[in-house]
């Protein structure tokens, strides 16, 4: 399966399109690469860990995880 490392710039702009998804799953999502609607989003996270989201792009071939790191709770740490 071929992989694609995404500049900082689209980072930013793929996790902007991944909280949209969260907050709509049914509308269409704009690849942040090519623009082209039909990115696929599948949450594979590992909460309370890190959320993972595995994205790709049938128009341009993006092929790419994105990982979101989680603060994990201490025991007695208020």
């Amino acid at each position: 399966m071929p992989r694609s490392t995404l500049s900082a710039d689209k980072v930013a702009i793929a996790l902007a399109r991944i909280a949209r998804w969260r907050a709509a799953p049914d509308d269409p999502v704009a690849c942040p690469v090519c623009e082209e609607p039909g990115l696929s989003i599948i949450d594979q996270s590992t909460r309370p860990h890190a959320e993972w989201y595995a994205l790709s792009c049938p128009a341009c071939n993006l092929e790419t995880t994105i990982q979101i790191p989680m603060a994990l709770r201490m025991p007695g740490g208020d």
